[in-house]
């Protein structure tokens, strides 16, 4: 065969079947299959973000190019971290040292940084703001005095938290006053909305979930004024403070959120981008049957649940942490969509579902130092899976089962678990998944999702205590029926109300 011509910058390699490939050739082709590999791995891992498709996401923390809220410099250390710091009349420089170590604080507790990039408080999104504007200033003040303080018998929080919130309605009632008299410019401030996302965040762990339902409404009109979610600055994470602000008050209400409720996406958000390649071996065979045939965007949730607990193992063991930008992303796009389904005539789904919301209050929309119960939440997923714990005609591979008795353990039912329907089928699981000890256990709670420095805690003390009481009774595998077991009393010890409300 003659020699191959190559035109315009296009090479075919052409050779027949008694030919090797020539020096020429074969460096083609491995200079293509390397481009082509980059090219697949690039594309795999660029993630854009769940809120807005057309802004693109790093998995590492970067600066922000440009910032339209106030520029503060902040001096060298004279008196005091901010003895120099232009501030709002009144207010002292003690005052701000001593905010920037609560919303540290605050924020240790709200990013699980075992697996978040950690940043100064000067440098996030709240430090402009909270020194630039009296308001914003009044009501972390006031967040801060209602959690630090705690409230009284008769459910009065103390003087110095309600002279700040105080100051702080009042700026905010002027503000709207303003509004309504044609100046739009206080209140459209990204300030202002922080101002009221912290009121929603001290309503909500005070209990007064009225109060965080008022200012919600209060916050998506000004949202919608602005034009919308997408409208909202990112460098600051506006816009999932908004969010995180609408899916905490919609799980303690037992509603919808309220954003999203039409345009959603539904794809997975980062199963299957490379961003982690997690093997579980023939533990996963046991599962993706079961998988599979759940309702397809059920599914795709519970692949980038999965995925997001791998990749939060592996930035657990390794150096390689997220961004909290991106952390809030995964978030919101995986709550969004669980909120959004519902299987009312559908139990085995609707517990699943209901089940994953649980689990993921517990590496989501949680602060460490709280005992932050989501209660109707709780209770739904506590009806769900009795009634799926006695429906007979309702089949669960024996991994799933275990896994979702060791998360109502540790989320929902802490006390022992003697003499109860959740202690004898959580026994049940143990015993017909076929494990042992807890190093056979962990790895199939793995393969379906489970985050080790949140979970293995509690979940190893309850599966402990699962082992040492099937030492004391025998199970009959076939019949799933206990024998000679002192305790009948799971058909009776707990009655589900006759109708729960869905989220």
């Amino acid at each position: 065969m003659g020699k191959t011509q190559y035109a315009a910058g296009i090479r075919f390699v052409v050779r027949t079947s008694d030919q090797c490939p020539g020096k020429d050739n074969r460096r083609v082709v491995m200079s293509h299959a390397s481009t082509t590999r980059w090219k697949r791995r690039k594309d795999a891992t660029q993630l854009h973000s769940w809120i807005d498709p057309r802004r693109n996401l790093s998995l590492e923390d970067q600066k922000p190019k440009s910032t339209d809220y106030p520029t503060v410099s902040v001096p060298g250390l004279v008196g005091g971290n901010f003895s120099a710091t232009q501030l709002p009349p009144g207010i002292e420089p003690s005052v701000i040292e001593d905010l920037v170590q609560l919303i540290n604080f605050d924020q240790i507790g709200m990013y699980p940084y075992d697996i978040c990039l950690q940043t100064h408080p000067v440098h996030r999104g709240w430090f402009p703001y909270m020194i630039g504007d009296i308001c914003c200033i009044h009501s972390m003040m006031f967040s801060v005095r209602a959690f630090v303080d705690g409230h009284s018998d008769d459910g009065q929080c103390s003087r110095l938290a309600a002279f700040h919130f105080h100051q702080t309605l009042q700026i905010l009632q002027a503000r709207v006053n303003a509004f309504e008299r044609g100046h739009s410019e206080s209140v459209f401030r990204d300030s202002t909305i922080m101002v009221i996302i912290t009121l929603v965040q001290a309503a909500e762990l005070t209990g007064d979930l009225k109060a965080a339902q008022n200012h919600v409404d209060g916050l998506l009109r000004i949202v919608k004024l602005k034009g919308g979610l997408r409208a909202m600055n990112t460098h600051n994470n506006l816009q999932v403070k908004i969010c995180r602000a609408d899916l905490g008050l919609a799980l303690h209400l037992g509603t919808r959120p309220r954003l999203f409720q039409e345009d959603i996406q539904w794809d997975c958000f980062i199963s299957g981008r490379g961003l982690v390649h997690c093997d579980h071996g023939h533990h996963a065979d046991l599962t993706r049957p079961f998988v599979d045939q759940l309702d397809w965007r059920l599914n795709r949730c519970w692949k980038d649940i999965h995925a997001f607990s791998c990749l939060s193992n592996l930035a657990y063991q390794t150096t390689r942490k997220l961004s909290p930008e991106t952390y809030n992303e995964m978030m919101v796009s995986i709550l969004y969509r669980l909120t959004q389904l519902s299987f009312a005539d559908d139990l085995l789904q609707e517990t699943i579902r209901v089940g994953l919301l649980v689990y993921c209050t517990t590496i989501f929309l949680t602060r460490s130092f709280l005992e932050q119960n989501y209660g109707h939440l709780f209770e739904l997923f506590k009806t769900g899976l009795f009634e799926l714990c006695h429906s007979p005609a309702t089949i669960v591979p024996h991994p799933v089962m275990l896994w979702l008795m060791l998360l109502y353990h540790v989320t929902v039912y802490k006390g022992p678990s003697v003499n109860s329907w959740a202690g004898d089928w959580l026994d049940r699981a143990v015993s017909l998944t076929g494990v042992n000890t807890w190093a056979q256990a962990h790895p199939v709670l793995r393969s379906i999702m489970w985050v080790d420095f949140v979970h293995d805690s509690a979940g190893k003390e309850a599966f402990l205590a699962a082992t040492q009481r099937l030492k004391t009774y025998r199970i009959d595998d076939s019949t799933l029926i206990f024998s000679n077991h002192p305790a009948q009393s799971s058909q009776t010890d707990y009655h589900p109300p006759a109708q729960s409300t869905p989220i």
